[in-house]
């Protein structure tokens, strides 16, 4: 989930944040400036298992839990559509060779997909270069979906083309929920003025899992 913001109000946000977080390790209460609410991150089994069927595999890293939701309703659809769906997250995946196909998805934060989406990819390179790969990510510039915005959203699949490039690509708008930041990514949004809201087009998400189906 991440907004275009200028190198000018970056240095400005990232000053203030710094500050922020100097306050409250000063007063001893560094926990407090990272804590993070419990998120839920499920791994969740749809669709019966046939000999004509796909077993497929939604990998995804979510930091606050919507990226898991879209995971979720993505595998929902695969599985309505007559496939066997697994969702997990990507640091719960140790083996792909049950998977005839894999799916994986990543909120951004600052123009970037999670560490974890990417290590998963160094991780199972290989693997995954033997069988269809997808990937979606979920971002709150979306919000607005303008063509100029997608192509700014596009530009943050580059680092993941160049290890894997992807055979279909979803880009979605994402969540903004104060309630399941910590104090210092609070008070960045806040420094942003990022939009607070669900902002995830359903419809298009499942009219994106239904083309893979």
């Amino acid at each position: 989930m991440s907004q275009p913001i200028s190198r000018r109000t970056f240095l400005k946000t990232s000053a203030i944040t710094a500050a922020a977080g100097g306050i409250v390790l000063c007063g001893g209460g560094a926990f407090a400036a990272t804590y993070r609410p419990p998120i839920d991150l499920p791994t969740t089994s749809y669709g019966e298992n046939t000999m004509t069927n796909q077993h497929i595999l939604i990998a995804y890293a979510s930091k606050a839990g919507s990226t898991a939701e879209v995971a979720q309703r993505i595998g929902k659809v695969l599985a309505d559509a007559g496939q066997r769906v697994d969702v997990q997250p990507v640091t719960e995946v140790k083996d792909l060779s049950a998977y005839s196909a894999v799916v994986l998805g990543s909120a951004i934060r600052a123009g970037h997909l999670l560490p974890k989406a990417m290590q998963f990819i160094e991780t199972h390179r290989q693997e995954l270069a033997q069988k269809p790969f997808s990937a979606f990510i979920v971002c709150l510039t979306l919000k607005d979906d303008t063509p100029e915005n997608r192509k700014t959203v596009s530009a943050y699949l580059d680092p993941l083309r160049a290890m894997l490039p992807p055979a279909h690509e979803g880009m979605f708008a994402g969540v903004m929920d104060s309630s399941k930041l910590n104090f210092l990514e609070r008070t960045l949004m806040k420094m942003m003025k990022a939009p607070s809201g669900d902002f995830r087009r359903w419809d298009e998400i499942e009219r994106w899992a239904a083309a893979l189906a």
